[in-house]
């Protein structure tokens, strides 16, 4: 089995991208449907100029070191970090949002972040016919 080197330099170019955020989303929906487990969604909202700014690659390389690696970190839409915590509860996700709006603040300028929204799943909890995701903004 062979190993490979990236190219990328940058912690920004490691992100995946909008439409595979989205479908990674979606596939852990219908895993913690399928093994009964919690997941949460953590959508950072930020006034940047660019996404290649360097201040967001030192931020997202930080955040890594604090997530687990079935952690999956993306651009949710434009401007937006998502990162989709797996088998973690609204608790659990709220104690690391926290943590992460913290990271965003230290390398951000107080104008350059806008919100943190948390959404928690738990198949067990919601019925077949509701909306399954519940929201709760955390700061703004």
């Amino acid at each position: 089995m062979g190993f490979f080197k990236s190219s990328r330099n940058s912690a920004t170019d490691l992100l995946i991208g909008k439409g595979a955020f989205q479908q990674a989303i979606a596939k852990e929906r219908y895993r913690s449907d399928r093994s009964n487990h919690n997941y949460s969604l953590l959508i950072l909202s930020l006034a940047i100029e660019s996404e290649a700014d360097p201040r967001i690659g030192e931020a997202i390389a930080t955040i890594r070191q604090r997530i687990r690696a079935i952690d999956e970190i993306g651009w949710y839409e434009e401007n937006q970090l998502g990162i989709i915590l797996p088998f973690t509860s609204m608790d659990g996700a709220d104690r690391l949002a926290d943590e992460i709006c913290g990271i965003i603040t230290d390398h951000l300028a107080p104008t350059e972040y806008l919100a943190c929204e948390l959404f928690s799943y738990d198949p067990e909890k919601i019925p077949e016919s509701e909306i399954p995701v519940w929201k709760k903004n955390l700061k703004t």
